[in-house]
C-alpha cells in the first residue's frame, strides 16, 4: 500500500495568531454580523440600554446609530460622565461640534474604505479580513474629552466586542417585543450585566454626575489687589467663554490633544479685547491671570461680563465679584461667535 505524502502546510496554517489579533479579529467579525442585523431600522438612537463590562462594572450606555442614514454603528458612551454627554447631545444642549469634544465613549462606525487612515486599513489586512461596498467597512474609536479620537486598547476592545453582542441579543428581542423599550419605572435603563457567568437584563437607575465644579479663586491675590487698585475705573462689556482650540497639538504621551482657548470680545465696540491659549491642566489660573492682564493693557475693568456657560461662571464668578464687575448670563453670545469663527478659521488655515 502506498503511503500519501504529507501535504505542506498553507500559509494561513503556518501563521499562528496572537492573543491581541485573535481579539481583534473577534471583533471585527462581531460587528460584520452587527452591519448585518442593521437593527437601527427598527431601534432609535434616543433608545439607551446599557450594558456593564465584565471586567470593571462600569456600564457602558449604548444608542444605536443609522435611523437617520447619515451614520451607521454603536456609540458606547463610559459611565456618568459618559451618559451626560450623550443626554447633552439628545437634547441639544451643547453649541455646534462641542460634542466632539465632550463626549467619552467607544464607537464603531461603518465607512467607505476612503474614509478608513492607513492603520485601520494595515490593521484589517494583517488580519486577512475583507469588506467590500458603501458604508461596509468597520472603524473604531475611542473618544476622551480634549483628546483626539484614537484607536482602542485591549480591555476597550474586549468591552465593544461584548457591547456589540449584547447589542444584538437585545435588539432581536425588541424585534419580537417592543414593550423591552419600556421602562417599569420612569428613568431606569436595561442594563445587561454578567455577574455569574450568564448575561441577564437588570432595570437600574442611571448614576449622573449632578454635582457642579467648585468656583474657582483667584491663587495670585497679590495680582488681583494690583489691578483693583491701579484700575478703578469701569468701561464695556465683555463676552468671554473658553473651550477647546480646533486643532491639535503632541503632547508628552503618543495621543494629541486640545488645549482651551479663551476669549474676550467687547460687545459696546464690537472689537476683539483678546484671547489666551493654555496647554497644561492648569487652564482656570491661567485664564484669570490673562483677564488681569488685558484690564491692565486696556487700562481699564469691564463694567460687566457677559458669560453663557455653567463652566465660564464657575471660573470668573468669583474674581468678578472681587472686581465688582457685574456678571449677566445670555444664551448667545453673538460677538463672540463671530471672533470664535475667525479664529478658528486662522488656527485651521495655519496649521502644520
Amino acid at each position: 500500500m502506498t503511503v500519501k505524502e504529507k501535504q505542506p502546510a498553507s500559509k494561513e496554517q503556518e501563521k499562528v495568531w496572537t492573543e491581541e489579533q485573535q481579539q481583534l479579529s473577534k471583533l471585527y467579525e462581531t460587528a460584520r454580523e452587527f452591519k448585518k442585523l442593521a437593527c437601527w431600522k427598527w431601534i432609535s438612537d434616543n433608545h439607551i440600554f446599557g450594558v456593564q463590562n465584565p471586567e470593571d462594572g462600569e456600564i457602558g450606555y449604548c444608542s444605536i446609530m443609522g435611523e437617520s442614514e447619515n451614520l451607521f454603528g454603536l456609540a458606547l458612551f463610559r459611565g456618568s460622565e459618559g451618559l451626560e454627554s450623550l443626554n447633552d447631545m439628545l437634547i441639544e444642549r451643547d453649541e455646534r461640534y462641542a460634542w466632539l469634544h465632550r463626549q467619552k465613549c467607544i464607537m464603531v462606525t461603518y465607512e467607505d474604505r476612503t474614509d478608513l487612515e492607513k492603520r485601520d486599513l494595515a490593521e484589517i489586512k494583517e488580519l486577512g479580513l475583507s469588506f467590500r461596498g458603501r458604508n461596509a467597512w468597520p472603524m473604531f474609536r475611542v473618544f476622551d474629552p480634549g483628546f483626539v479620537p484614537w484607536t482602542l486598547d485591549m480591555e476597550q476592545v474586549r468591552f465593544m466586542t461584548a457591547a456589540l453582542e449584547q447589542a444584538m441579543d437585545f435588539a432581536t428581542r425588541v424585534k419580537k417585543d417592543a414593550s423591552l423599550l419600556t421602562a417599569p419605572q420612569s428613568g431606569n435603563v436595561l442594563v445587561r450585566t454578567n455577574e455569574s457567568g450568564a448575561w441577564e437584563d437588570r432595570w437600574m437607575e442611571p448614576g449622573f454626575i449632578l454635582k457642579r465644579p467648585n468656583k474657582v479663586m483667584m491663587s495670585n491675590q497679590e495680582m488681583l489687589n494690583d489691578i483693583m487698585n491701579r484700575f478703578p475705573n469701569k468701561k464695556g462689556h465683555w463676552e468671554t467663554e473658553f473651550f477647546y482650540a480646533p486643532v491639535a497639538v503632541k503632547g508628552e504621551g503618543e495621543r494629541p490633544y486640545y488645549p482651551r482657548l479663551a476669549i474676550w470680545v467687547d460687545r459696546t465696540t464690537r472689537s476683539a479685547v483678546g484671547f489666551h491659549l493654555c496647554y497644561d491642566e492648569n487652564y482656570e489660573q491661567e485664564f484669570l491671570e490673562h483677564f488681569l492682564k488685558l484690564i491692565e493693557e486696556k487700562g481699564h475693568r469691564p463694567q460687566k461680563l457677559v458669560i453663557r456657560t455653567n463652566e465660564t461662571l464657575d471660573l470668573f464668578e468669583k474674581t468678578a465679584q472681587r472686581l465688582k464687575v457685574k456678571i449677566e448670563r445670555e444664551p448667545r453670545l453673538v460677538f463672540l461667535e463671530e471672533a470664535r469663527q475667525d479664529l478658528f478659521e486662522y488656527f485651521m488655515n495655519n496649521q502644520k
